[in-house]
Parts: C-alpha cells; sequence; structure tokens
C-alpha cells in the first residue's frame, strides 16, 4: 500500500514540477487579438507568474537599426492624457497553461471563468489594422530625447513575451529601414519562431484555433507559432470568452516512470 502512494505522489509531482519556473523569454504568450472594436486581446500563461508581478503591455513598435533598444514613445507609451503602457499587477498566482483575456470594454484582465483578476493602470491600446504587434514586459520605459520617435529609452527593461506581430501578409519581422507603426522589429530577448510569433495574414483579428493538450510549454510555443493553427476575420471580433479554454500540461509519462521505479527499486533493496 505504501508503495502505491508513493507512486501516486510521485505521478503528482511530475506533473507539477514543470509548473514552476521563473518568468523568462516566452512566459507570456498572446493567442488572439483584435485590431477592430472591441480590441480585446489574450495570452496563455507558459511559466507559472507569482502574486504581485507587475507586467506591461503596449503596442509601441520596437527599435529601428541604430536604436535597438529603443520604443516609439509615440506610439503608445507617450499618449495623453493618460500615458501607456497599459499595467497589469497580479493578485494570484498563474499557473502554466492559464489563458488570460484582456476586456477592452471594461479595462480589466478575466480568466476564463470571467473572474476578475488584478489591478490594471496606464493607457488602453488602440490596435491599428493593416498590421499591428504587442509586446509584454517588465521595466520601465523612459523618454530619452533624441531625434525621431524612436526615443522610450528600454535600457533595463526585458521583454518577456508576445512578440506577436499579425496583419502582415509577410509574416516577418521588420529587419531594416526604420520602423512604423505596423511593423516592428523584434527585440534581441525574443526568438522568432520560440518566444515570437508573426503570423502570415492580413487579417484584423486573429485567433489561436489549434490543441491545447501538450507535454510542454515549448510544446504550447510550438503550436502557437503554426500559421494553420490560427483564425480570424476583418469583420468579426472575438469577444473574451472566444479565445478559449486554458492549456492542458500532461508530462511525459517516461521521465516520471523511470524515476517511480528506481525509487521503488532503492525501497526494495533496502528491505
Amino acid at each position: 500500500m505504501r508503495y502505491t502512494i508513493l507512486l501516486l505522489t510521485i505521478f503528482s509531482l511530475g506533473a507539477t514540477s514543470i509548473c514552476h519556473a521563473a518568468i523568462s523569454s516566452g512566459s507570456i504568450a498572446f493567442i488572439g487579438a483584435n485590431s477592430d472594436e472591441a480590441e480585446h486581446f489574450a495570452f496563455v500563461v507558459t511559466s507559472t507568474i507569482g502574486s504581485g508581478e507587475v507586467i506591461h503591455f503596449t503596442d509601441s513598435s520596437y527599435g529601428e537599426p541604430v536604436n535597438l533598444t529603443r520604443f516609439r514613445w509615440t506610439e503608445h507609451l507617450g499618449d495623453t492624457p493618460t500615458p501607456g503602457p497599459l499595467s497589469w499587477t497580479t493578485n494570484v498566482t498563474i499557473p502554466v497553461g492559464t489563458v488570460v483575456m484582456y476586456d477592452d470594454i471594461d479595462n480589466h484582465f478575466e480568466l476564463i471563468n470571467g473572474t476578475i483578476t488584478g489591478t490594471v493602470s496606464g493607457a488602453e491600446m488602440t490596435l491599428g489594422i493593416g498590421g499591428e504587434n504587442l509586446f509584454a514586459y517588465q521595466g520601465m520605459i523612459t523618454l530619452n530625447d533624441i531625434a525621431g520617435n524612436y526615443d522610450g529609452d528600454a535600457t533595463g527593461v526585458t521583454v518577456y513575451g508576445g512578440g506577436f506581430l499579425w496583419g502582415q501578409a509577410s509574416g516577418n519581422w521588420q529587419t531594416t529601414g526604420v520602423g512604423n507603426t505596423a511593423n516592428s522589429y523584434l527585440p534581441s530577448s525574443l526568438t522568432d519562431g520560440t518566444s515570437a510569433i508573426a503570423l502570415e495574414t492580413a487579417l484584423d483579428n486573429v485567433r489561436y484555433n489549434g490543441p491545447r493538450s501538450f507535454n510542454s510549454s515549448a510544446e504550447i510555443l510550438a503550436a502557437l507559432n503554426t500559421d494553420a493553427n490560427w483564425t480570424g476575420g476583418d469583420t468579426v471580433v472575438a469577444s473574451p470568452a472566444d479565445f478559449g479554454g486554458n492549456f492542458i500540461l500532461v508530462p511525459e509519462p517516461s521521465s516520471v516512470l523511470v524515476g517511480a521505479l528506481g525509487i521503488l527499486s532503492l525501497l526494495r533493496r533496502r528491505r
């Protein structure tokens, strides 16, 4: 009987151990957004976010050839009378696989069961049609009075997630020239195809429509970076509920089983 209890405990630990990583690149992965009214967006958490974290969101484009640590200040961050970014302070631990949605009409973040989570401050975003991006980050972007539009100094800022580009038929991040409100360079902390998503679609409103059961966070990110797993339209606007249910992590049984058998073998030798 005690071996049975031990096995159950080991399997339980195996099912939860993959959910306790620190916030890092790709910890937040967007699963949809509307450029048309209402401008809701949603993301899935791929590594646990603790209570009390402050996470910022902006659609300000990032970088240009000579200033790759800068955001476009005039696009959202310098909005008046309320400046950006849109900031969310968590009030509970958000486990891996949780889908969180921003309701643009009521200006709050909510879980899929409709529970409002955390508090909101800063400026709401005006997501533009014809190409847009979203970034999630921590740290403070400050105004630095330099020539040009990219005067939002992001020195010391860590972009954890997003890198979410849509509405561009090319499906490519900008690599040359001066940025614009419809496109963006990719922050160096993100990797296209892994922790950043660039959809090959010209649609205004997009949302993930693929599988939701995976063995790891890496598999979630891979699925989100598959264009065939997305749907959307130019007139149909997704409501928060349309972004779908939570993602489920089911750890591969092999590693858990090997560990369980090893412990059982050790216990038997001690008898």
